[in-house]
């Protein structure tokens, strides 16, 4: 503090102390000497702590003499909180004194919230000392609950006052025991004595247990004796009392002669043998005993030279003669199947004289050669032969490859499914809108994709359908199963090489059989179909090469048939004309398709020509992946929407294996101009002046629109209709004359004299109405939008 400041300070002291002495009129209050006060700790002028009250100031100096003095009254330890009460101060500023304190007095010590001096410690060591003295050893974790202070300060303590106050000398493994001379020399003694009169393997706990040792200098003790040869033993198992086994020098000479007459006789030795022994890790005990031995170490004991070569003598015998063999019974019964199958894994590795290669290892301890389960194959061939037959002529072969290619499909494609939904819901929707164009472009696109499915690698030709129907048989025919394990175990264990051999091997052959088996009845089977498939191979080729043309030819008038309906602007007739083309073109084409997989199902099937109810007949009578998607077309014929027929019919011909050529650009040009030159001979041939209408009518459509109308006679005012504005006004009026007349002669059948004027008529008309329909040509034809 400065002096200025300390000269400040004395002046008002001398002024609070005039203050005092004077009269009433000049002292100051109570609660100015505490403003005053407080003034002067805010300025830290002064440094005073108040008291819990807060009627009174100690300073810091005198604080510490009053904990000092009652550290003393209380002998020389007290708590902190303790003091609190006592000296009527907060418990920091006590806290705060205690720390100044420890560290200006080296003799006290703040240690867990109490002040302890070192003449307290002297007292607490001497009476360690005696407990010591009394009880020859003592441990740091029951000084620490009995004194209540923490365990590095009690250590600390005592080894500051060990061979003064205290008498005694730490544990060297333990640091927290400490024990006396004596009790070292009594606890030596009694180790040395029980140790030297043990003659078999003795766990150490049990040792210490029985004798009632200290465990902590047990170790210590049995390492020194055995290391000065006071002891001829061992210890294994580590430093751990309840694992450790004490093991003297002439139980382990008598052990070791015994294990080595017992290997040298029997030629093996069991690891439970040896743990009965008192050995704690057999393994590792005969790895170091028979370091120089060739011994093979198994899960559950090792074996020696003589019975390896037993093993490959016999495993040698049956390759040599092709025949099998079961080496458990060929080993002790100690041996288990694990171990039998190390000792062949062991004898086919490192033998010279085996041809490890031609070897099989069937379960776990038998061992035979390829070549004899090859020979087993040859017991099965006549019934291959005879089972692919039966497959082929009952059909089931033919239901494997339908089976197989709708299984195929189903996990191949199954995001074109989903893209099939959604085209025909959005072909549907185009429908009812009434839109123009966009059916025929998602057909064509939707054409090429089935066409790279089917037809990868192959040529265009009228054989593709046939040879993707019989190249895939062979993938097809994984379905038709030739025999089932059980049956093929029954057929070997009737041979006599195998009549006394276990079912498992039994099994375990039968299971190997299989694969090769089963690929051969398959292929069994697939030459015998193709055997007869090749005597109807050319009628079979010539209706589907027949039906792939009458297919794509509907398929085509259909299409053109669905832009010729998009020209009328009403969509009641296009619905009406859309009905119409499902129930001719439409049904036909279901028609040829049922008629060609009745057949090839073997379902009755007379005529092509069928009704709506003998053609459900025949579809329900279908397999089911067949007739479920001839189902779904059959429905939709009967509709009026002309894109959910397109897609159902993609379904369908998928699964009848009916693949659609590519569009030929050159022919599809001639397209047109034959179907012009149909109708212009079925209007030559007509003589009827209603069908001569209607033909006429269709023609000129063809002429104007380049599309073919299918459409019946009673769209044949729509059609005129549709005409007038795209035709001269003569023909127009023409067709509406001839019109006029079909109605008349419709409507005049009661009276004959006007029936006959109207058919005068009529036949004057008709060779000009030819005429102008097949004369008639447009530069340029209408287009769609």
């Amino acid at each position: 503090m400065a002096s200025s400041d300390w000269i400040e300070v004395q002046r008002l002291a001398a002024e609070f102390q005039r203050a005092q002495l004077s009269s009433a009129l000049q002292k100051l209050s109570e609660r100015n000497c505490i403003e005053i006060v407080s003034k002067l700790i805010d300025l830290k002028l002064i440094d005073v702590f108040y008291t819990n009250d807060g009627k009174e100031y100690i300073t810091l100096e005198q604080l510490s003499r009053e904990i000092c003095d009652e550290l003393y009254l209380h002998g020389g330890r007290i708590s902190l909180t303790d003091l609190v009460p006592i000296l009527n101060i907060s418990y920091h500023a006590i806290e705060s004194r205690a720390q100044n304190i420890s560290q200006t007095k080296p003799e006290i010590h703040l240690v867990s919230g109490q002040l302890i001096d070192d003449d307290h410690l002297d007292h607490i060591a001497e009476e360690i000392n005696e407990n010591l003295q009394q009880t020859g050893q003592i441990t740091v974790v029951e000084l620490t609950k009995q004194y209540e202070l923490p365990m590095e300060f009690i250590l600390q303590q005592i080894r500051k006052r060990l061979g003064t106050i205290i008498q005694g000398q730490q544990d060297k493994y333990d640091h927290h025991v400490f024990f006396t001379e004596g009790f070292l020399a009594r606890n030596r003694a009694r180790i040395r004595g029980a140790l030297s009169a043990i003659t078999v393997p003795t766990s150490v706990s049990a040792i210490i247990a029985q004798n009632k040792l200290p465990e902590r200098l047990f170790f210590a003790v049995a390492d020194e004796l055995i290391s000065t040869k006071r002891i001829q033993a061992s210890l294994s198992g580590g430093r751990q009392a309840n694992v450790a086994t004490f093991i003297p020098d002439v139980h382990s000479r008598s052990q070791n002669e015994w294990i080595d007459n017992f290997l040298k006789q029997n030629g093996y030795l069991e690891y439970a043998a040896l743990t009965r022994l008192g050995l704690g890790d057999p393994k590792s005990f005969c790895r170091k005993r028979f370091r120089e031995t060739s011994l093979l170490y198994l899960s559950s004991c090792c074996v020696g030279s003589y019975i390896l070569q037993q093993i490959e003598a016999a495993v040698e015998e049956a390759l040599v003669s092709q025949s099998w063999v079961e080496v458990l019974p060929l080993l002790p019964s100690v041996f288990d199947e694990e171990d039998a199958e190390q000792i062949i894994q062991h004898v086919l590795k490192n033998s010279q004289n085996l041809p490890g290669k031609d070897a099989l290892v069937i379960g776990h301890s038998a061992v035979t050669s390829n070549a004899y389960v090859q020979n087993l194959r040859l017991i099965f061939k006549p019934m291959i032969e005879e089972k692919a037959s039966e497959v082929v002529a009952s059909g089931d072969y033919l239901q494997a490859l339908a089976d197989q290619r709708n299984a195929k499909e189903k996990s191949f494609k199954p995001e074109q499914s989903n893209e099939k939904k959604d085209r025909k819901d959005e072909r549907r929707k185009k429908a009812n809108e009434g839109k123009l164009g966009g059916g025929t472009q998602g057909r064509e696109t939707k054409t090429r994709a089935t066409k790279k499915k089917y037809q990868k690698g192959k040529n265009d030709s009228d054989d593709e359908g046939e040879e993707e129907f019989v190249g895939g048989s062979s993938s097809a025919s994984t379905e038709l199963q030739f025999m089932s394990l059980d049956k093929i175990s029954n057929v070997l264990r009737k041979q006599e090489s195998l009549s006394d051999a276990p079912d498992e091997f039994v099994e375990d052959i039968a299971q190997r059989l299989y694969p090769s088996l089963q690929s051969s009845f398959q292929e069994a089977a697939r030459l015998a179909f193709e055997a007869v498939l090749s005597a109807t191979s050319g009628q079979r080729r010539q209706t589907h090469s027949e039906l792939q043309n009458k297919v794509q030819l509907l398929l085509q008038n259909i299409k053109q048939g669905e832009k010729a309906i998009q020209f009328f602007a009403s969509l009641d007739i296009q619905q009406q004309l859309s009905r119409h083309l499902l129930k001719t073109a439409g049904s036909e084409l279901v028609n040829e398709l049922v008629s060609y997989v009745s057949q090839d199902t073997n379902v009755a099937n007379d005529s092509k020509d069928l009704s709506l109810e003998a053609r459900q007949k025949i579809i329900n009578g279908l397999p089911q992946n067949i007739r479920v998607p001839l189902q779904g077309l059959h429905k939709a014929s009967q509709g009026s929407i002309i894109e959910e027929f397109l897609s159902e019919a993609d379904v369908a011909l998928t699964a009848c294996d009916v693949v659609l050529r590519k569009a030929d650009k050159k022919k599809d040009k001639t397209i047109p101009i034959q179907q012009r030159h149909v109708l212009i001979e079925q209007l030559n041939a007509a003589q009827d002046a209603a069908l001569v209408l209607h033909v006429a009518v269709l023609l000129l459509f063809h002429t104007v629109t380049q599309t073919v109308l299918n459409a019946s006679g009673r769209f044949v005012p729509y059609i005129i209709s549709f005409l007038q504005s795209h035709l001269p006004q003569s023909i127009g009026e023409l067709l509406s004359e001839l019109q006029g007349l079909v109605i008349q002669e419709l409507t005049s059948k009661g009276d004959e004299e006007l029936l006959e004027t109207v058919r005068q008529k009529m036949e004057n008309l008709i060779p000009r109405v030819r005429e102008t329909a097949v004369a008639y040509k447009k530069s340029i034809a209408i287009t769609q939008e």
